[in-house]
């Protein structure tokens, strides 16, 4: 059983004001970067197999965490995955996937808010330049599931939409890859019951990534799941960031 153990550190410039004086406050964060290369075996990281089956892929795992609360390491932990992606995989791009955790009544104004109309109301408006949605209808109630191509993970809305709903995603696929495709056998936010996602992104030559960690936990960020060489290729010369 191979395993990994990688620091890294992200610098994060927040601008701020301190009495009339105008300063720019310099925040470093730690992220903490563990791997296992084969999920095929028992590992402290993440269990692939399940009550709904076992992978069929042989699928390799990093856990990007930090000390510090949801919204804050998630924005660190983004800002060091898009600064990694940028740099080592061109031609991708990241999708935000995103779900409801519950059914919804089969109601006019549910159909007409849909998934992004529901998070507005909730004071979360995800831009939506490139989205796609589908929606699986079960015994009188719906379940919406979307996803937006992003610019910048870091970004403080996506960041907000993320948390918002525990039935979200972070993918990095190739630009080509139909991600319409993903969307139709839907998906419950649990990476051990969400098989058929985790493959279908991992053979496009994808990551998919999922939160861990709870409000009141030391470590929170994100654990991301594919193929070695696509995790190879994100951590590619983590030395010279």
């Amino acid at each position: 059983m191979q395993r990994d153990m990688i620091t890294a550190m992200v610098i994060l410039k927040i601008g701020g004001r301190t009495l009339t004086t105008k300063r720019e406050i310099i925040m470093i964060t730690e992220i903490k970067i563990l791997r296992e290369n084969d999920l095929s075996v028992p590992n402290q990281i993440l269990n692939l197999n399940g009550d709904d089956g076992n992978c069929r892929l042989k699928l390799s795992t990093a856990k990007f965490i930090a000390s510090a609360k949801p919204y804050e390491a998630l924005r660190a932990v983004f800002d060091f995955i898009h600064q990694r992606v940028v740099k080592n995989m061109p031609g991708y791009a990241a999708w935000l996937l995103l779900s409801n955790s519950a059914w919804q009544p089969d109601t006019r104004i549910v159909k007409y808010l849909g998934l992004w109309g529901g998070l507005k109301s909730q004071g979360i408006e995800v831009p939506q330049g490139h989205s796609i949605m589908h929606t699986i209808e079960r015994d009188g109630k719906l379940k919406f599931f979307g996803g937006v191509r992003v610019s910048d993970l870091s970004d403080g809305t996506i960041l907000e939409a993320f948390l918002s709903e525990r039935c979200s995603y972070v993918a990095i696929v190739p630009m080509d890859l139909d991600m319409k495709q993903a969307l139709f056998n839907g998906w419950s936010g649990k990476l051990w019951e969400d098989l058929m996602l985790c493959e279908y992104v991992a053979e496009g030559n994808g990551l998919l990534m999922a939160r861990v960690g709870e409000f009141d936990d030391l470590y929170n960020g994100v654990v991301g799941v594919g193929e070695r060489h696509m995790l190879d290729k994100l951590l590619l010369a983590l030395d010279h960031p």
